[in-house]
């Protein structure tokens, strides 16, 4: 079991730096586009009729590829306040492993959304450009699972270290513990 951990990990790794570049070349593109798009405007007196797909289309698919970047840190805004508040480690760990199984939950039962609006809208093409429309539609399948994958990376060993209470504080409890240490004066501003 321990073997086919490491092997996913590694997987995995190689899975988030595709995304990175992916992200980054989309980036890129997106820059790219809007720079020619209004030199194109002002210095030629012409813009060119894809430039708003472009941008959009590429900026679909960074939010929805890249937000399993953000899963992977365990940096998406979750409700975990109830979570920072309670003192019991094993609690916590139930509480963690909960909302990121309902936020699985939930990315999963879209799936069959998003494959039937990539059906629905394959024969389309995507306005002033020859591309089809299901492109756009992908990036939310594709962003889901690279999202759940992210989520099964991190998951087990944060719930663990949270039952075995050994998981670094958050931020939220540093910042507390910090201004009950300025209310005893034991450290200064």
């Amino acid at each position: 079991m321990k073997k086919l951990l490491e092997v996913y990990r590694k997987v995995d790794d190689v899975l988030a730096l595709i995304i990175k570049h992916f992200c980054a070349i989309l980036l890129a593109a997106m820059i790219a586009v809007c720079f020619v798009n209004t030199v194109g405007r002002y210095a030629f007196h012409h813009s060119f009729r894809a430039a708003e797909e472009i941008v959009i289309l590429c900026a679909v698919w960074v939010t929805c590829v890249g937000a399993s970047l953000t899963a992977r840190a365990d940096d998406h805004v979750t409700l975990d306040l109830l979570q920072e508040l309670i003192k019991n480690h094993k609690v916590r760990a139930v509480l963690y492993a909960l909302t990121r199984l309902l936020a699985c939950a939930f990315l999963l039962l879209l799936l069959p959304a998003a494959f039937e609006m990539v059906k629905i809208y394959s024969p389309m093409k995507l306005t002033g450009t020859k591309w089809p429309q299901w492109v756009l539609y992908d990036s939310y399948v594709v962003g889901s699972i690279a999202m759940i994958l992210g989520y099964l990376r991190i998951t087990p060993g944060k719930v663990i270290a949270l039952w075995n209470g050994t998981e670094e504080k958050s931020e939220y409890e540093k910042i507390n513990e910090h201004e009950k240490a300025l209310e005893e004066g034991k450290v200064e501003e």
